[in-house]
């Protein structure tokens, strides 16, 4: 074999290998194990999901680890959601769209990894800020 067919034979060889990695890698996301959960509030009408993987915010493309929050009710208050990962507050986000509006898409998570800790608490809330109907879960991720 000449220096040529065997630079051109590793050559193709490094690039298959690459292309796989990448391949991979592109689908480790949506194969690992799926950690999603969700947290309603005490009546049902507000809930705060953790997707570990999905479609995320229009036009954006798929996405790793985020929240939807969903207000189901017609009652005059909006619904917020709360997220940590482990004792880490990352912060909390509203939903004031009201039954008929879009639910809203946050993503204060980064990337979770194996063995971190996500909390969620949802809430509605009225135009004092008062809060009600509180809920909260967390789960362990698997990966």
């Amino acid at each position: 074999m000449t220096f040529r067919a065997m630079a051109t034979h590793a050559a193709f060889a490094t690039s298959a290998i690459a292309v796989a990695t990448m391949l991979i890698g592109a689908q480790a996301a949506s194969a690992a194990t799926d950690d999603s959960f969700t947290v309603k509030t005490n009546g049902g009408c507000g809930s705060v999901e953790f997707v570990d993987y999905g479609p995320g915010a229009a036009g954006g493309g798929n996405n790793d680890d985020y929240a939807v929050i969903h207000d189901y009710c017609s009652d005059g208050k909006g619904v917020r959601a709360y997220a940590w990962i482990g004792s880490k507050y990352l912060g909390a986000r509203n939903n004031t769209n009201g039954l008929n509006g879009s639910a809203v898409v946050w993503d204060p998570f980064g990337n979770v990894t194996n063995g971190q800790n996500v909390g969620l608490k949802v809430c509605l809330f009225n135009s004092d800020n008062v809060l009600s109907s509180c809920a909260s879960a967390n789960k362990t991720s698997d990966g």
